[in-house]
């Protein structure tokens, strides 16, 4: 189907007749693939943030305002990116004791 001409348009229009939004059939489809996104991606997205903001505060205490700047941008971005693949992924459960 994707190889035809009008395939990729006509696979959107049959899943825009879903009760679903398309974010959540394609969440669906790759969740427990070895290609779609884990919860290790959104640990590995927010600790790179975190590392941006300790680089952003080094950066500004020695007076290099523009790196610190340029940190402070990386690690929002990073921030995001880690909410957007949070919510493509289902609920972590807890722990069972």
């Amino acid at each position: 189907m994707l190889g035809q001409p009008d395939g990729l348009r006509h696979l959107r229009e049959q899943f825009g007749t879903l009760p679903f939004s398309t974010h959540a059939i394609a969440a669906l489809l790759l969740y427990e693939q070895p290609f779609g996104f884990t919860q290790q991606d959104v640990t590995d997205e927010d600790e790179v943030s975190e590392y941006c903001a300790v680089m952003a505060a080094q950066n500004r205490a020695s007076g290099d305002v523009a790196t610190a700047a340029k940190f402070e941008l990386l690690g929002g971005r990073h921030k995001e990116r880690a909410a957007r693949i949070a919510a493509l992924l289902p609920p972590v459960r807890a722990a069972q004791v």
